[in-house]
């Protein structure tokens, strides 16, 4: 199954690597390899009710390379580690870019913005949260008419384009901003094709803008604002999360975990918020930043930076859009999020172009659902 609107568009990822290098500073970088790794509960396949020889069989299929450069693959049920595979030198400590799985960890920051107070609603106006702007290129009553749902559902109708052409070329929005001495800035001052909220287009800049927005509203960047309200309450202490221009917060695609902390991400969004019991992002916020807002293509829809995608084929199951929430980056980051089925998998992957591209899109459904004994 593969989404054309969402393959991505790093053609030229060692330029990628390259510019990334130029261009960024790590805000955080928590090395602690001798930790204890014991930080799940473990449980067999069968004791939560997976068919074990499913799962073994798609094992093999990944270390042959059926599914591309898949590095690593973890799959929670009922809160139970019951599957952990890592691939080509990977292993339990070692951090992976998760690129635009990033998005979603933004799309949490401000729902707690939102619950504290730093910010008042959805329908703030965009502009008003940037004081300091004086003025706006290509300024219209369309632009004015910005808020941040559209922002959240990437639905500003901004002109944006990651798709066209590599990012070693000049003409792509990635580049350009890349090499923007004022990364909010620059999307704010792109010219409008199409009133905002009227239709999704995929768009990494305007997560940029939720990083001003949080930067301006919380008085701290948001990995600041990040590492107390989210990476503490979920005991993630061994990340990173590169910047931009202006020490900026890079929302759109700079943070690196470990696999078993995506998935600390995942299982507190199943379980509605809270993390050992604890509350970390509201229960209102999980439920509406990962329904369907903006219907992306036949398959797939899109919430507050999070994909969503029907389960299919399951006996005595009506699909809906949202039935499964993504965490989505480049080069197969996946975090999936089955409420239905109580289930978390993690998959982090290096398929930057190919046939094998967003190959988690086949195998979870295809493999790891259907491990599910019914």
């Amino acid at each position: 199954m593969s989404n054309p609107l969402h393959r991505r568009y790093y053609f030229g990822i060692s330029v990628l690597i390259l510019a990334l290098t130029l261009f960024f500073t790590v805000r955080c970088d928590i090395n602690s390899s001798d930790r204890n790794i014991s930080d799940w509960k473990t449980a067999t396949p069968q004791s939560q009710g997976l068919d074990n020889l499913i799962l073994l069989n798609l094992d093999s299929k990944i270390r042959a390379g059926d599914y591309g450069e898949v590095h690593s693959l973890l799959v929670i049920r009922n809160g139970f580690l019951v599957f952990e595979r890592y691939y080509r030198g990977y292993d339990v400590n070692r951090k992976h870019i998760i690129y635009s799985v990033t998005k979603s960890f933004t799309s949490a920051l401000v729902g707690i913005a939102l619950e504290q107070g730093h910010i008042d609603n959805l329908g703030h106006n965009v502009l008003s949260f940037f004081p300091e702007y004086d003025e706006y290129d290509n300024l219209t009553p369309d632009k004015e008419a910005i808020v941040l749902e559209d922002v959240l559902t990437m639905r500003m109708g901004t002109f944006w384009d990651e798709f066209t052409y590599p990012f070693d070329d000049t003409r792509n929005s990635i580049y350009q901003i890349i090499h923007s001495p004022d990364w909010v800035k620059y999307v704010l001052d792109l010219p409008m094709v199409e009133p905002p909220g009227t239709r999704f287009r995929y768009n990494t800049g305007g997560t940029m803008v939720l990083s001003g927005i949080l930067r301006n509203s919380v008085g701290k960047q948001a990995q600041e604002f990040a590492d107390e309200f989210l990476m503490r309450p979920l005991g993630i202490d061994n990340y990173a999360w590169e910047t931009g221009a202006q020490g900026l917060t890079n929302t759109g695609w700079g943070l690196w975990l470990r696999p078993r902390d995506m998935a600390r991400f995942g299982q507190m969004y199943l379980d509605g918020g809270r993390w050992n019991k604890k509350r970390v992002v509201p229960s209102d916020w999980v439920e509406t930043s990962t329904s369907n807002h903006a219907r992306v293509n036949g398959t797939f829809s899109y919430g507050y930076q999070w994909w969503m995608m029907p389960m299919e084929n399951i006996t005595g199951h009506i699909p809906a859009p949202d039935d499964i929430k993504i965490c989505w980056g480049y080069g197969d980051q996946f975090i999936f999020v089955i409420p239905y089925l109580n289930m978390v998998v993690v998959s982090t992957a290096g398929n930057y172009a190919g046939e094998n591209n967003e190959s988690a899109i086949e195998f979870v459904p295809k493999d790891i659902i259907a491990a599910v004994v019914r």
